[in-house]
């Protein structure tokens, strides 16, 4: 191969004018680590990552050829990469077809909702555990603020504190306390 310290800018216009000796060398030089690569990461047979590089190398030598790249910011090699990784999330997603919504029939969305009810039974449990692991005053503020969606200001009245500041106050802390119980894992579902 040639000079690996020759500019980008160079190897690219040698590619744009067709230089076979330098593209030869240039795809024998990549392909075993692209194929290696690929084989590893995707857990791909050997003859498809070939063929995946076969098409990558293609997709960049015509790139260059009809001007869309005239310099990269990365290396070559980069680039090939990263033609690949876009030709296997496209099959990927061929593979793989995303269905539209309003495909979906009505007796598949009723394993939805069986889902999302369990959700909603996982996080009211989840807020039970947290509310019984609260002292007062917390527990208090949280419940009249969340559940019974009073103001700030009808909270510090009720409970006797100075002002709606001072519950705002107390009720960050209190929430600071169910982070940080929630980081350590005290609370269990």
């Amino acid at each position: 191969m040639q000079d690996v310290k020759e500019p980008i800018e160079l190897q690219l216009s040698r590619v744009r004018t067709g230089d076979d000796r330098f593209l030869k060398a240039l795809y024998e030089n990549k392909r075993p680590g692209f194929v290696g690569w690929f084989q590893k990461t995707y857990n791909m047979e050997r003859k498809q990552a070939i063929d995946l590089f076969q098409k990558a190398f293609s997709a960049f030598y015509f790139n260059v050829k009809d001007g869309k790249i005239v310099t990269l910011k990365s290396s070559i090699e980069t680039y090939i990469f990263g033609i690949g990784k876009i030709m296997m999330k496209e099959t990927f997603r061929k593979e793989n077809k995303m269905i539209d919504i309003d495909e979906i029939e009505e007796s598949d969305l009723a394993d939805y909702n069986y889902f999302h009810e369990e959700d909603e039974v996982h996080d009211s449990r989840l807020v039970r555990s947290i509310l019984d692991r609260l002292e007062d005053p917390c527990k208090t503020l949280l419940m009249l603020y969340y559940f019974n969606n009073l103001s700030l200001a009808s909270i510090a009245e009720s409970m006797g504190y100075k002002n709606q500041a001072v519950v705002k106050k107390k009720k960050c802390l209190c929430l600071k306390s169910i982070r940080s119980l929630l980081v350590e894992r005290k609370i269990r579902k």
